[in-house]
């Protein structure tokens, strides 16, 4: 799973929506991408890039929300089932460079 050119961080998360597609949007907002693709933004630049999740292991549900007004899904047929995992996303170590501050910004970003 590890490979040297690549810095991994572990997430835990919370979600009604399905774990897969948060992990993969997660991804795409924490490297390379955008919420929306911007000019210039390719998929050679993705592939080089972007983030990869290298793992997403479910956890037992979550009783309610630890985050209030986190929000629910859009589309919702019955009451929210709170899903928990540990997602494992990875970097290329080129994307930073030397830089902590560079490393801290790509683990915590925006979400």
């Amino acid at each position: 799973m590890f490979s040297p050119d690549r810095m991994y961080a572990k997430y835990l998360i919370e979600t009604a929506d399905p774990l897969e597609q948060v992990a993969e949007i997660m991804a795409g907002e924490q490297s390379a991408g955008t919420f929306i693709r911007v000019p210039g933004e390719t998929d050679e630049l993705r592939g080089r890039h972007g983030a990869r999740v290298e793992r997403i292991r479910e956890l037992e549900p979550a009783q309610g929300l630890a985050l209030p007004g986190a929000g629910l899904p859009k589309e919702l047929s019955g009451p929210p089932v709170y899903r928990r995992a540990e997602v494992w996303l990875s970097q290329p170590l080129e994307n930073m460079g030397p830089s902590l501050p560079n490393v801290l910004a790509t683990v915590a970003g925006n979400l």
